[in-house]
C-alpha cells in the first residue's frame, strides 16, 4: 500500500532552501519541479544549504502536523517533554501540563504526533543528503565526505530518539517493536513500512554514528554542525543506553577531549552561548529567529523581581511556567552553583495546624538565562555529561576508583566555596551517587525520563509535585507513546503499543 499520508515522509526542502522563512513557509511542501531539486543537491553550495536548513529545522515547529502550537519548536520542546514526564521538573500551568501529567502518549494526541512528525522530517531531509552526497561532481571527496557524515549523525540522532519515545530501553527488550526505518528518500509513492524492531534500529544508528565519526574532522562552521566529537559524544550515549560499558566510556572520553569543564562562574553565566568551553553541540539563534513565546528561554527562563504588592515581574517574557521540586532543589548543597533556582518566600498556605505547606510556584529555575535580544543558544551536548557518562562506565566495569576521580573532577568544578571530598563509595552506592549528580548537572536539558526508563527504574514524585504523585512503576507503558494515528491510517504495516 503506498503511503496516502506523506506528512511525516514529505521532504520539507520549503523550510531547508528558505531559510529566512515565515512560519507560514514551513507548513508548505516545496514543489518537486526538477529545477527546484537539482539547484537543492545538484551542487555543492546548495547541498550545503540544505544541511544549513536541517540544522536550522531542528530549532523550529515541525511542519505539516495539523498546526504549529507552543510546545512544538523542534529539538529544544522534545528536551522539556523529557524533563516535565520525570520527577525533578514540573509545569505548574499552560504548556507542558499535559505532558507532566503523563496525559501526552495517546495516538490521537499532538504531543506524539509532534515528535513523531519532527524526527521523521530531519530523517528524511537527512536521507536526501546521504543519497546524493556521494554524486556530486564539484566538491572533493572530503566535502562529499563531511556532508554525508553529519547527514548521518543527524539521522542517527532522530532514530535514538523515535527508539526510545516509542518503546521501552533496549535493555529490556532488544527486540521490541520501535519505528519503521525509512533510509532512502521518499516520495508520494513511497510504500509504508512495518516496525523494526530496537536491535535493527540501534544497528543502523550505530553504522551511521561510527561512518560519522570515521569521517568526519574536529573542524565545523560553528559548533551549531556536528563534528567528530558531537559523533563520538551520540556514539557514548547509544552505548550507555546498550549497556555496553567499554565502549560507553572510550567514546565519551574522545568526545570531551579539548572540551574543559567550564568554571562555576562561568556555570551561572546562564547556558546561553555555544562559545563557552564545554559546549560541544548547540543550536544558535540570532536575535531575529527566535520564536518569541514559542521557544526554550520562554518557559525555562524563571528569573523575576517582585513589585510592592508582592507580584512577580519576570525579566524573560514569555510563560515562565516551569519549577523545581523541592525535593530536587533539597539535594543541592548551598556553596554549589549549580542551584540555579530562585526561591520565593511567600509561595507558600498555612495549614489549620498552622504548618507551611510548599506549593509548586516556590522554586522558579534560573539555570537558563536567555540575553537580552532574545538570542540565547540552546545546549545539546556537554563535555561534564560524558564525564559522567565515563563515570557511569567506569563504576559499572568495577573501575570504582576511577569513577570516584572523576567525580571529584566534577564537583570541585562546580563549588563556589569549601572543599570537596572525593567519594569512597562503590559498587551500587556509587552508582547511585553518579545518577543523581546527573540530575543535578544536566537538569532542563532533556535527560530526566530518559534516564529513568535506561535504568528501569520507577518514577517517584514526592514533595510539592501536584501531577502522578508517589509511584509510576518501572517500565510503565505511561512512559512510551503510541504511534500517531495518522500514520496507523496510512500505513496498515504499523502495530499499535498499548
Amino acid at each position: 500500500m503506498k503511503i496516502k499520508n506523506i506528512k511525516f515522509f514529505a521532504a520539507i526542502l520549503g523550510g531547508v532552501l528558505s531559510l529566512t522563512a515565515c512560519e507560514k513557509d514551513y507548513l508548505e511542501t516545496v514543489p518537486s519541479n526538477k529545477a527546484s531539486f537539482e539547484q537543492t543537491y545538484g551542487s555543492l553550495g546548495g547541498m550545503e544549504a540544505a544541511l544549513t536548513g536541517i540544522y536550522r529545522l531542528m530549532r523550529q515547529a515541525p511542519v505539516n502536523q495539523g498546526g504549529v502550537s507552543h510546545d512544538s519548536y523542534g529539538v529544544p520542546a522534545m528536551m522539556m517533554t523529557f524533563d516535565v514526564m520525570g520527577e525533578d521538573i514540573m509545569a505548574n500551568d499552560g504548556w507542558f501540563v499535559y505532558q507532566y501529567e503523563l496525559d501526552n502518549k495517546l495516538a490521537t494526541y499532538r504531543g506524539t504526533r509532534i515528535l513523531w512528525g519532527h524526527a521523521y522530517n530531519l530523517i528524511t531531509n537527512a536521507n536526501s543528503i546521504i543519497a546524493y552526497a556521494p554524486q556530486l561532481t564539484d566538491g572533493s571527496a572530503a566535502q562529499r565526505l563531511q556532508l554525508e557524515g553529519e547527514a548521518r549523525a543527524i539521522r542517527a540522532f532522530s532514530y535514538f530518539n523515535l527508539a526510545r519515545v516509542y518503546q521501552h530501553t533496549y535493555t529490556k527488550d532488544k527486540n521490541a517493536l520501535a519505528v519503521p526505518l525509512m533510509l532512502e528518500p521518499t516520495t508520494p509513492e513511497t510504500e509504508g513500512k512495518e516496525r523494526a524492531t530496537l536491535e535493527q534500529v540501534y544497528n543502523q544508528i550505530i553504522t551511521d554514528l561510527t561512518f560519522a565519526e570515521e569521517n568526519l574532522t574536529a573542524n565545523r562552521a560553528s559548533k551549531s554542525h556536528i563534528n567528530k566529537n558531537v559523533a563520538q559524544g551520540l556514539l557514548a550515549r547509544v552505548y550507555l543506553e546498550m549497556g555496553n560499558w567499554d565502549k560507553a566510556a572510550e567514546y565519551a572520553a574522545k568526545a570531551r577531549a579539548g572540551y574543559s569543564l567550564m568554571s562555576a562562574t562561568e556555570y551561572s553565566n546562564g547556558f546561553n552561548n555555544y562559545g563557552n568551553s564545554e559546549w560541544i553541540w548547540g543550536l544558535p539563534q540570532a536575535a531575529d529567529q527566535n520564536n518569541g513565546f514559542a521557544s526554550f528561554f520562554s518557559f525555562i527562563d524563571g528569573r523575576y523581581t517582585l513589585d510592592a504588592e508582592g507580584n512577580r515581574e519576570y525579566v524573560r517574557y514569555g510563560y515562565n511556567n516551569l519549577r523545581a521540586n523541592d525535593e530536587f532543589v533539597a539535594l543541592f548543597d548551598e556553596n554549589d552553583a549549580r542551584r540555579g533556582f530562585q526561591e520565593d518566600t511567600k509561595a507558600f498556605t498555612t495549614n489549620d495546624a498552622g504548618e507551611k505547606i510548599w506549593n509548586s510556584d516556590r522554586y522558579t529555575i534560573t539555570k537558563f538565562k536567555d540575553l537580552v535580544n532574545l538570542g540565547g543558544h540552546v545546549v545539546l551536548m556537554r563535555s561534564a555529561e560524558m564525564l559522567l557518562i565515563e563515570a557511569e562506565a567506569k563504576a559499572q566495569l568495577g573501575s570504582f576508583g576511577d569513577a570516584q576521580a572523576l567525580l571529584l573532577e566534577l564537583r570541585n568544578s562546580r563549588i563556589t566555596n569549601g572543599v570537596v571530598l572525593p567519594s569512597t563509595n562503590v559498587g551500587n552506592a556509587l552508582l547511585e551517587e553518579i545518577y543523581v549528580e546527573r540530575r543535578k548537572e544536566l537538569y532542563g536539558e532533556g535527560f530526566a525520563l530518559l534516564d529513568i526508563k535506561r535504568l528501569q527504574q520507577p518514577l517517584v514524585r514526592e514533595g510539592n509535585h501536584t501531577a502522578k504523585l508517589g509511584t509510576t512503576p518501572a517500565n510503565s507503558d505511561l512512559f512510551i507513546h503510541q504511534i500517531p494515528q495518522v500514520e496507523i491510517d496510512a500505513n496498515p504495516k504499523i502495530i499499535q503499543n498499548p
